[in-house]
């Protein structure tokens, strides 16, 4: 680094208030005890002088300059999982007494509690995620003195970003698919050809593979035969969000309950997770416009495109989104609708996948802790200890009834809905679409 460089990048410091009372206490003492005559009043500053004077000598001594290296602030990780912890780092000339002050930014915790710590040149602060989305760390104020407090100077920081994406929950859920539509993959498809499970045992026929020929049927029954298989398939996972609302619970409730959005976010991000680990392909369509349309791919960096658009989501309290409409999918794709189910324009576009020949799954992302229907029984709401009188719990509880409605429909329809309570949320509608798919069917005349 050249000499211009480093003034550009040094802090100057300037002597403390307490030198500077120090420095003029002694010397006041030490002229009235000469004007007066009386050596005793100098005891009256003189440990002052002393340290003001020791402070100056140990500056010049030393070969201090007067100004030390501008603080530089570093975070070791610009992208965390919700949980996960970041350190920021602040960092000066050794042997320079640093404190460095940070706001506590919501929906984390900052390790020291208070988000203060000093150290000798370098400080380090903890931060951990509560929940995804965006956090920002600062604007953060450093204060730099010497060993003896005589001489200081601050600087506020510019404040730093750090992402939380989502957790990296794993779906208690088998992988199987009622219709897979790829080429190669892990899924059984109800076709024959190359793969690896057995579908029967037959004679062999001109074309057929030769590494297939099954010797000990071939030697007992004297006809050659040969093993035939179901082929291998992997299918589209089209994962569609509704971020028209973020529906939250009430103020006086639990502050660490998740919204309509936290539980769409983490759904999502689990559910592509599943099916990417499998070798699928997986897209992500947002109707509230929020996340923003993401392609089908597979494979780690697919993973991390869609966990990285998930977690760049803001949150707008009570914002109102216009809803997208998906204009056509695929035949076969399995379709997974993670909505809470309060938008008309949410339950239009379900009912247009379903025409489109979608294997469609709806995931209930509404809070459980949102319309408990218990206060429809007479039982009272209080906050702090005392009778409410808002109608807020009644109005929810109303509108939840009337979405078990939609709900009702939707099942006769033949539309499968789970509420989202976490890894094993999908397991039983999996299951059950998988049975479907290989019960036998009545052959039509």
């Amino acid at each position: 680094m050249n000499s211009g460089d480093s003034r550009q990048n040094e802090l100057r410091t300037r002597p403390t208030a307490a030198l500077v009372r120090a420095a003029i206490i002694g010397g006041v003492s030490l002229a009235l005890a000469l004007v007066l005559g009386r050596p005793d009043v100098i005891l009256v500053g003189l440990p002052l002088l002393v340290w003001a004077l020791v402070a100056l000598a140990r500056r010049t001594l030393r070969g201090e300059e007067r100004a030390v290296v501008d603080p530089q602030q570093r975070v070791n990780r610009r992208s965390i999982e919700e949980g996960g912890t970041a350190a920021v780092t602040v960092r000066t000339d050794p042997g320079v007494l640093t404190a460095a002050t940070l706001p506590m930014p919501p929906h984390a915790d900052v390790a020291p509690r208070h988000g203060a710590l000093a150290g000798d040149g370098e400080v380090q602060l903890r931060i951990s995620a509560q929940r995804w989305g965006k956090i920002r760390v600062g604007p953060m104020h450093v204060l730099v003195a010497d060993a003896l407090g005589a001489y200081r100077a601050q600087r506020t920081l510019a404040p730093a970003e750090v992402q939380v994406v989502p957790a990296s929950t794993v779906l208690d859920a088998p992988v199987e698919v009622p219709t897979p539509i790829g080429v190669s993959g892990v899924h059984l498809s109800r076709r024959r050809g190359d793969g690896t499970a057995l579908s029967e045992v037959r004679a062999f026929r001109p074309g057929d593979r030769l590494h297939r020929i099954n010797w000990r049927v071939t030697s007992r029954t004297g006809q050659l035969h040969t093993n035939a298989t179901f082929t291998e398939q992997d299918t589209e996972v089209l994962i569609v969000t509704d971020t028209i609302a973020d529906i939250a619970p009430a103020p006086w409730s639990d502050a660490e309950a998740p919204t309509s959005l936290d539980m769409t976010i983490r759904a999502t991000s689990a559910i592509a997770r599943h099916y990417l680990a499998a070798g699928d392909r997986v897209a992500v369509f947002d109707i509230g416009h929020l996340i923003g349309p993401v392609p089908a791919g597979s494979g780690p960096r697919q993973l991390r495109v869609l966990t990285t658009a998930l977690s760049r989501a803001s949150r707008d309290a009570g914002a109102l989104r216009p809803a997208r409409r998906l204009r056509s999918v695929r035949s076969g794709t399995l379709t997974v609708v993670c909505t809470p189910l309060l938008s008309r324009d949410t339950i239009a576009q379900i009912g247009v996948l379903v025409s489109h020949g979608a294997d469609v799954i709806v995931v209930d992302t509404l809070p459980p802790s949102i319309g408990d229907t218990s206060v429809l029984n007479g039982k009272p709401l209080r906050i702090d200890g005392k009778v409410s009188d808002r109608f807020w719990p009644e109005a929810w509880a109303m509108r939840r009834l009337l979405r078990e409605k939609t709900v009702r429909e939707l099942r006769e329809a033949g539309v499968p809905v789970t509420a989202w309570e976490g890894p094993s949320s999908l397991a039983p509608v999996l299951l059950s679409l998988s049975a479907a798919r290989t019960a036998p069917r009545m052959r039509r005349s």
